[in-house]
């Protein structure tokens, strides 16, 4: 299961969002109590240092000094700095040798790192003395920086476990729900392919998927319903009709035979009635493709023998209308199909191109290995499709006006796109300028282990 498909869940995206929206409180919530307690902190300080360096302003010049080494004798010196610069930056006393170039007196704290003098990270203020000296006072603020640094980590790494467990649980809830969406992706394509039988999967969860699932079924139910209804009703028209409009088309034969009759008249009304009962054979024709077994019939075939097969029969036919016919295939091209099927849609195929044919002009069939598919590419020169109707002409009873005079029921690539559908072949139309390039793409098989020179094909 890829990340791609884990990141498109919303229950995923909803996980690392709250997770990102729970990191930023922590975060804000610990920066807060960072800042807080860091002013505190230094405010606390700064005012220890401002009394401290008050206090020994305030003493008598004589005494300073004294007192700055009695500070430092209790002190030790370690944490604590006092100390005392001439006017011109010369050291007096104290334990700081130099005075730092950024420290102003009367001016604001500033902190310092370890250096000469002082041994840890230290805050100092700067103060004037009556005498023109400057009064150096400062105290050890390692430990306000350590807790700085701690806090700062424990932001970081508090945000960054919060986003990793937010995305970790997010990841771990996102499975059963795609999982669950994968299942019902599968049945779906297989209901889309015409198993209308298939059905949603439904848990004991009753959550979201399975209130849209239950929706699902109930639709599919009605659709399989109407479905039901519809062919029931077409095929018992079909059936209803064709039995009198056969009947009808005897009693005129023997009127034609009979002497007196209008021969003419009477072909003619023959005529229509065979066009007739051919639209109802076709129309069976394909309720029966459509409502076959998905598998029934189903075999590993040579698909050029199939099409060699097809070829030896409407060759004659195209020589006689004077259209040029050529086959180009080679043996070994094995494809797993219903073998009369298949040869029923590429006989509709030449026939419509050999009908539409100009004298003179050329319809060549040719087979293609195309990679994973083998491509079957028929090509004719007569008049073509326009681009705006390609799809159209796999309608149902879809004739151009031009066509409406030529033979036929407009059944014939009907018949094709149903047989291909059971196939899940794909079916492209597309304009050959001049003429129509029909082209038929279908994967490719295993060669059978059992199989004959080239399965040869009988319609």
């Amino acid at each position: 299961m890829r990340l791609k498909e884990i990141w498109r869940t919303s229950t995923f995206r909803l996980s690392v969002l709250y997770g990102a929206l729970f990191a930023l409180a922590t975060v804000a919530l610990l920066g807060m109590i960072y800042l807080q307690s860091a002013v505190y902190l230094t405010r606390r300080v700064d005012s220890i240092l401002e009394t401290e360096a008050h206090a020994l302003a305030a003493a008598p010049g004589a005494s300073l000094r004294q007192r700055i080494d009695d500070a430092l004798a209790l002190n030790g010196g370690r944490n604590r700095i006092f100390a005392v610069f001439r006017p011109d930056g010369g050291y007096v006393t104290g334990n700081l040798r130099h005075l730092p170039a950024h420290l102003e007196a009367g001016g604001k704290p500033i902190e310092i790192p370890p250096a000469p003098g002082t041994v840890a990270i230290t805050r100092l203020i700067a103060r004037k003395l009556p005498s023109g000296e400057t009064l150096v006072v400062g105290r050890d603020v390692s430990q306000l920086s350590e807790m700085r640094r701690i806090i700062g980590s424990a932001l970081v790494w508090s945000g960054s476990l919060i986003l990793l467990v937010g995305l970790g649980c997010g990841a771990a809830l996102s499975l059963a729900p795609l999982r669950r969406l994968q299942r019902m992706q599968v049945i779906g394509h297989d209901i889309a392919g015409g198993n209308l039988s298939r059905r949603m999967p439904v848990s004991a969860r009753g959550d979201e998927l399975d209130m849209f699932a239950e929706t699902v079924n109930h639709m599919i139910s009605e659709v399989e319903r109407l479905m039901a209804q519809t062919k029931a009703s077409t095929d018992i028209i079909a059936h209803d009709l064709r039995t009198p409009l056969t009947r009808a088309r005897a009693h005129l034969e023997r009127l034609g035979q009979a002497q007196g009759g209008d021969r003419h008249e009477v072909a003619h009304v023959t005529d229509q009635l065979d066009q007739v009962l051919d639209r109802f054979r076709a129309i069976l024709r394909i309720s029966e493709i459509e409502a076959r077994a998905r598998r029934a019939g189903f075999a590993i075939i040579d698909l050029g023998a199939v099409l060699r097969t097809a070829a030896d029969l409407y060759t004659p036919l195209a020589e006689e209308d004077g259209v040029g016919f050529a086959l180009e295939a080679g043996r070994g091209r094995f494809i797993e199909a219903d073998p009369k099927l298949l040869f029923e849609a590429i006989s509709n195929l030449l026939d419509n191109a050999i009908k539409f044919t100009p004298r003179g002009g050329h319809v060549r069939v040719r087979l293609e290995d195309g990679g994973e598919r083998y491509r079957i590419v028929v090509r004719d020169d007569g008049p073509g499709v326009p681009t705006s109707e390609l799809s159209s002409v796999l309608e149902r009873f879809y004739r151009r006006d031009r066509d409406r005079l030529a033979p036929g029921s407009g059944l014939g690539l009907s018949i094709v796109a149903a047989i291909m559908r059971l196939h899940e072949f794909e079916l492209t139309l597309e304009d050959a300028a001049p003429g129509l390039r029909v082209v038929i793409a279908a994967p490719k098989a295993m060669q059978p282990s059992d199989k004959t020179d080239d399965l040869s094909f009988r319609p």
